[in-house]
């Protein structure tokens, strides 16, 4: 639905950033310290004598009693403030990969609830290179090494922490959403217009048996004052490889197309190179993100490899009624998005892809 005013007036907070404002400032990253190193080192401990394998239910199966009001303003932050996080200074080479699979589903208990990534009801993913395609029905960029195009995931919140960078490449790149929705208001109200409007989306094969495998949902919309965004064009194309699909119309694909040029531009934005121990959140209705490609180490203990966290914030936004077909529940603070999973949950995906 096109809001009220007819997307006339921009829509200004602090999650309509520029990169280039945002590059050479720190104000998005939280430095640990020693101290919270510890905290989490001895929340560790105690999740492992007290719990079995990865079934922490609670903050109190993870207990942060100081680095727990951090996490706590970071919700705050990724919510009404910026729309993104860093933190950094985890040393992950202290630890086995197993146990930072802990350490990050313990901190995840504190930010949010965890949601399914996949029909295979995957809760902790595993981003690696296992040679998938970059396009097609089922394409899930996460096990490919090619650069992918600026997307949002199917939650709230993205999290990831990178246990092992690239050889070279895999760069990270952010955008403010609703820097691209006000870039296009002020020189192409027509196609903005457009962005608010129905567009096919695939499910890309995580539709559970007997499920349609396609929805329909706008790009941009409002609900009680507050913005939401939801992109991933190679979900819109692979809906409109279905014979049951129409083909999108030329005002669509000129919307779609500016849309991907601002996000392209250099000044809109904010690049990273993870290093080890880096754990990035994004809250998907206000960032879109991209990685660039990236050569990988030969032995398999060098490769690639970051855990992904999808999350469902306490204090989220209201969503628009057009996101409804995927959500489902777009109430504020509602447990939502992810892909509807099967079996018992699952904390690994390396030998699942």
């Amino acid at each position: 639905m096109v809001p009220e005013d007819n997307g006339v007036e921009e829509i200004n907070n602090r999650a309509n950033w520029l990169g280039n404002d945002l590059q050479s400032s720190d104000a998005w990253i939280h430095y640990l310290t020693e101290a919270e190193v510890t905290e989490i080192e001895e929340a560790l401990a105690f999740s492992e004598a007290k719990i079995d394998n990865l079934n922490c239910k609670t903050k109190n199966d993870f207990p942060l009693p100081e680095f727990s009001k951090v996490l706590a303003e970071m919700q705050i932050e990724l919510e009404e403030g910026l729309g993104l996080k860093l933190i950094r200074g985890f040393p992950t080479q202290r630890f086995s990969v197993d146990e930072l699979r802990i350490i990050y589903w313990g901190l995840g208990l504190h930010i949010g609830t965890a949601v399914s990534q996949s029909s295979r009801n995957d809760y902790l993913g595993d981003v690696r290179d296992l040679g998938t395609g970059l396009d097609g029905p089922k394409f899930r960029g996460y096990t490919s090494n090619g650069e992918l195009t600026y997307h949002v995931d199917a939650a709230d919140i993205t999290g990831l922490f990178c246990l092992r960078p690239a050889k070279t490449g895999g760069m990270s790149r952010i955008v403010s959403s609703l820097a691209v929705h006000n870039e296009i208001q002020r020189t192409r109200l027509d196609l903005l217009k457009t962005l608010y409007e129905a567009f096919p989306w695939s499910m890309q094969g995580n539709e559970l048996p007997g499920a349609p495998g396609f929805y329909a949902q706008p790009i941009f919309g409002l609900k009680d004052g507050y913005f939401a965004c939801r992109y991933t064009r190679t979900h819109i194309k692979s809906a409109e490889l279905s014979p049951q699909i129409e083909n999108l119309s030329k005002i669509q694909n000129d919307a779609l197309e500016l849309f991907d040029d601002i996000c392209s531009r250099p000044k809109f934005q904010l690049a990273m190179m993870f290093k080890p121990g880096d754990m990035q959140f994004l809250n998907n209705h206000l960032t879109l993100h991209t990685r660039t490609a990236f050569e990988d180490y030969k032995k398999e203990k060098e490769k690639r490899h970051l855990l992904r966290l999808w999350l469902s914030l306490p204090n989220s936004r209201p969503l628009p009624d057009g996101f409804k077909p995927f959500y489902r529940n777009i109430s504020a603070g509602a447990v939502r998005g992810g892909f509807p999973g099967v079996g018992d949950p699952k904390f690994s995906t390396m030998l699942l892809n």
